[in-house]
């Protein structure tokens, strides 16, 4: 059982309390990987059998957790399982990106339970405000599961953003939204719990609840579109920096004597890998190519131009992914965006790369997975921030459902 160095006794009041927290977190980090039992719980944890029992039945008459039938077991009694409740509560998310934008809702479990695309092209950014207000209004005003807590509204945006004062700062192509406090603006609707992340680390954040995540604590996503994103997660947890900008891969190095990016540095991987870049230098010799579908057919088709930029591609997002592993050692790659349309190609050389080129190479291989996350990811991503912060504690379901509840 964890300790705190003073006998239980004389334990000062908030200490318990933290420690109760900190305790039910852990079990739910570990429920929501799947059906568990309470001895796997206790064992995973460290906490006594008695410890356990408390907190998931705490858990139990809450409405969180349900228990959920009985595992096999080749003697004595099968054991009991619990899981999470989906509908326990629900959270919503906004996604915005340089071609427009959505509202929608998901469950505890991740799944997309609402999704409205939100019109905002062209407008100016009182009336896509509007807009965007108006869609959040229809999913607070939608059915959902009876008894669902709704806990507030995660809103994913392209950076670079302050993740801390809920602002917009400069992105690239994104003017409309430069220094626009989203946060603030949409309080007003959805009560204290709003939440500002950039959409990688949206991504990283769903990844880890309901992807490949879910698998390993150590992990690097890569998403590989207009730029590339980048999110980093280490035991479990994801890695930050000091003020949100710790995962920058897009802006790399892959070649010193290289054009100078937008960032300042030369022969940044997204000058060589991002999906716009690697298209443009196909309509070189191929000007009738209009999308990375198209692309990525020759390609597969047996183009040998296509399949050498691809190749290009592989190695300036291999060179970057085993700067990454080579200072941090994480377990497995996982590769999400535009280029998971018919991707098993560009995986597969990613894959090999890294594992000619990482230093631990002789140990052990890194896997590169393409993320199961497809449908609606983003929308997803972005509601997903608002279910880590739940499960993280720092909100509190009923605290969200009555702001939320009560929010104009």
């Amino acid at each position: 059982m964890i300790q705190s160095g003073l006998p239980q006794s004389r334990m000062p009041v908030h200490n318990s309390r933290y420690l109760k927290a900190s305790n039910r977190r852990r079990i739910l980090r570990l429920i929501r990987r799947g059906p568990v039992a309470r001895s796997e719980l206790a064992f995973e944890t460290g906490l006594t059998r008695a410890a356990m029992t408390r907190i998931v039945g705490d858990l139990i008459e809450e409405g969180l957790l349900v228990e959920s039938g009985r595992r096999s077991s080749a003697a004595g009694r099968k054991p009991v399982l619990v899981e999470l409740r989906p509908d326990y509560a629900c959270a919503m998310g906004l996604t915005l990106s340089r071609t427009g934008a959505a509202v929608g809702l998901i469950d505890l479990a991740g799944r997309l339970l609402l999704d409205r695309s939100v019109e905002i092209a062209g407008a100016p950014r009182s009336t896509a405000l509007r807009h965007l207000k108006q869609g959040l209004r229809r999913i607070l005003a939608a059915p959902r599961p009876a008894g669902s807590r709704m806990l507030g509204l995660g809103i994913s945006a392209p950076g670079p953003i302050d993740t801390r004062n809920g602002t917009v700062l400069n992105p690239p192509n994104f003017d409309l939204w430069h220094g626009a406090n989203l946060v603030a603006e949409f309080r007003e609707i959805c009560g204290d719990n709003v939440f500002l992340e950039n959409n990688s680390t949206a991504l990283t954040m769903a990844e880890k609840a309901y992807g490949k995540g879910r698998e390993c604590g150590n992990f690097l996503l890569l998403v590989v579109e207009s730029g590339i994103g980048a999110g980093i997660v280490q035991r479990g947890e994801l890695y930050r920096g000091w003020h949100g900008f710790g995962s920058e891969v897009g802006h790399t190095s892959v070649n010193l004597q290289g054009p100078v990016c937008g960032c300042g540095l030369p022969g940044c991987v997204e000058l060589y890998a991002s999906v716009p870049n690697v298209l443009r230098r196909a309509r070189e010799q191929k000007p009738g190519i209009t999308s990375w579908q198209e692309f990525v057919n020759l390609a597969l088709e047996g183009d040998r131009f296509c399949q050498r930029l691809l190749e290009g591609q592989a190695r300036a997002l291999g060179t970057a992914i085993v700067n990454v592993l080579n200072v941090l050692e994480l377990e497995a790659v996982v590769l999400t965006g535009d280029i998971l349309c018919r991707g098993e190609l560009l995986r597969s050389l990613v894959e090999r790369f890294i594992n000619q080129s990482a230093i631990n190479r002789r140990l052990h291989r890194i896997p590169v997975y393409l993320s199961p996350l497809v449908e609606r990811a983003e929308l997803m991503a972005a509601a997903a921030i608002v279910t880590e912060a739940f499960f993280q504690g720092d909100i509190g379901a009923e605290t969200a459902k009555r702001k939320v509840n009560e929010a104009p």
